[in-house]
């Protein structure tokens, strides 16, 4: 088994407490402490002027009350500032009124500062849980007085991007307890560089230890999809993404932010909300993106959600509900009538519908999480009807008529639709812990175990996903390769999770784990076979991204996989009250 010890440098204290036999979901409250924020100047920022910073502060769930925002205060040199403090948004529940709106789950943060220089961080603390706050800013800042319009870089003037005049970055270690994204994870190494590596580097090394292969392939496809690979790679082979819909298939946007949080380096921060607000303002009033505006494949406000609580600007709050609207005809309810179903549209409707309710607390947003959870505990069930008895368990099964990739009345499942809608499945149960949710993540893995093939391909002969499967577990495809190594890492992340949640609620399946061992395997050496360090000499990318799509798929849903094989086995170390 992989373990990764690196990151614990990112960490101020590690509390000691007795070993359980599976870390509990939710990272465990922090009702005093402290936290480091480090502001950093964008080039409309003068020396010595005062500037308004605006950001948000995550807590993990009953850490602290709206009414406890009072003793929230802002210390620059360990003196109090003064600052502007409201709940962006309560940590909500579905069904626990105990819960429900108790708790603060991003508060907004805003201070005037003036930078003596503009290239370097300026650090303030925040701390909860002490003295009441004693100065205080008196009204919000809005956007026109704290956003302005980007000229270089990524966007130029003529694509009429709009970011924060001051960006503000917390320590990965305090980003990475899950008040944001699906779950915990792991953050980076604390001497993991926020630079490109040097391709010819790491194509020398065949494997890393633990997850690290990830955490650089993760970085370094940052660097690439938004052409900032090398300068000698030609237009013709640099990504899109400013008039092509496909790079943005995943949430392009939403990857960015989850590598922010897992590393807290700024470039990914500053491009994911870049790439957000690119979005936002290319949303119609129908949920639709502009660049292709007849699919809502590409209709997606987990990247709008993390834009709104990491800089407070609510002028994303629209386009979240506008996306989730997107969904509404999409049918989440399977029958063997239906004639289009898959995974993936499901799961996007959930994601998309249970983010805009951790967001706004629309209770018809809450009635449709809770409406497609119970069909898709149905469906896995076997229910309405139809699906053959002898199937392999734990797989949402439908026919190739209504999923487009196998032949006719056929019932099968797709191995990488499935990690994109545990995922969501994940999402939901932030807001709700349910067991069927815990239970359907769990079921998944026997059907994921199944569908993984050994056999020859360009990585060598190793161990890969299907890309679907008969219910029974048999092959559509029927020429070579029938496996598909491109999806091993989204996949060996939703066995991950699989396992975790059959530790968490059993029962386990002994299997899971030695398989997301032998799995990772495949996708670390596969890491290499996309490496080409002469590639910019013919102007090509050196850590190339083919397709532009796959560096969402690969990474997005994965980020929690590390945490899943430590928690699932009691390792995870705990996180303390300083994160400085």
């Amino acid at each position: 088994m992989r373990w990764h010890w690196a990151w614990l440098g990112a960490l101020a204290l590690i509390l000691v407490r007795p070993v359980v036999a599976v870390e509990a979901f939710f990272a465990a409250p922090v009702p005093a402490g402290s936290v480091a924020v480090d502001l950093h100047a964008t080039e409309v920022v003068t020396v010595n002027t005062p500037v308004v910073a605006s950001f948000g502060v995550p807590f993990s769930r009953g850490s602290i009350t709206t009414a406890q925002l009072a003793n929230l205060r802002v210390l620059d040199n360990g003196v109090e500032i003064p600052a502007y403090v409201q709940s962006l948004t309560p940590w909500r529940h579905r069904s626990d009124a105990g819960i429900d709106g108790q708790s603060v789950r991003v508060a907004l943060v805003q201070v005037e500062v003036a930078f003596a220089n503009t290239s370097q961080a300026k650090r303030l603390v925040v701390e909860w849980g002490g003295p009441a706050r004693s100065l205080n800013r008196p009204t919000r800042a809005l956007r026109a007085n704290t956003w302005h319009l980007v000229t270089s870089g990524s966007f130029i003037a003529a694509d009429n991007v709009f970011e924060p005049n001051v960006y503000a970055t917390l320590p990965a270690a305090w980003l990475s307890r899950g008040a944001l994204r699906t779950s915990q994870v792991v953050p980076f190494a604390a001497d993991h560089p926020a630079t490109r590596d040097d391709p010819a580097t790491n194509d020398a090394i065949a494997t890393w230890p633990g997850f690290t292969e990830a955490d650089h392939a993760l970085k370094n496809g940052l660097y690439t999809v938004v052409n900032e690979d090398d300068p000698l790679v030609t237009v013709a082979n640099q990504c899109p993404y400013k008039t092509a819909f496909e790079p943005w298939l995943y949430d392009r946007a939403a990857t960015m932010f989850t590598l922010h949080f897992r590393s807290g380096f700024l470039k990914p921060l500053r491009e994911a909300v870049r790439h957000a607000e690119f979005y936002r303002a290319r949303v119609n009033g129908s949920g639709f993106f502009s660049l292709n505006a007849s699919d809502n494949k590409y209709s997606f406000n987990e990247s709008l959600a993390y834009a709104y609580w990491m800089t407070g600007d609510d002028t994303f709050l629209p386009a979240i509900t506008n996306t989730a609207t997107a969904h509404n005809g999409s049918p989440h309810a399977w029958s063997a009538a239906l004639g289009f179903w898959t995974e993936r549209m499901v799961a996007f409707k959930l994601m998309a519908h249970a983010i805009d309710y951790e967001v706004t607390g629309n209770t018809t947003r809450r009635d449709s999480v809770n409406a497609i959870v119970t069909a898709l505990a149905a469906h896995q069930n076997g229910m309405p009807g139809g699906i053959p008895a002898n199937r392999i368990d734990g797989g949402w099964y439908h026919t190739g008529n209504q999923h487009g990739d196998w032949d006719g009345a056929a019932y099968g499942a797709s191995t990488w639709m499935t990690a994109l809608l545990t995922d969501a499945l994940r999402r939901a149960y932030v807001t709700d812990e349910n067991p069927a949710i815990a239970d359907m993540i769990r079921r998944s893995g026997p059907f994921l175990r199944t569908a993984l093939r050994t056999e020859p391909g360009d990585y060598g002969t190793v161990l890969a996903p299907r890309y679907v499967i008969e219910h029974d577990g048999t092959d559509f495809a029927v020429e070579a390769p029938i496996h598909d190594a491109e999806h091993a890492l989204d996949v060996v992340a939703a066995i991950a999770w699989a396992d975790y949640f059959g530790a968490l609620v059993g029962p386990r399946d002994a299997q899971l784990a030695p398989t997301v061992d032998a799995l990772y395997d495949t996708y670390d050496l596969g890491v290499n076979f996309w490496i080409r360090p002469a590639g910019p000499a013919s102007g090509l990318p050196a850590f190339r991204v083919n397709p532009w799509r796959k560096w969402g798929w690969e990474h997005r849903t994965s980020d929690g996989l590390a945490w899943a094989v430590m928690a699932a086995a009691a390792e995870s170390p705990l996180f303390a009250n300083g994160f400085e």
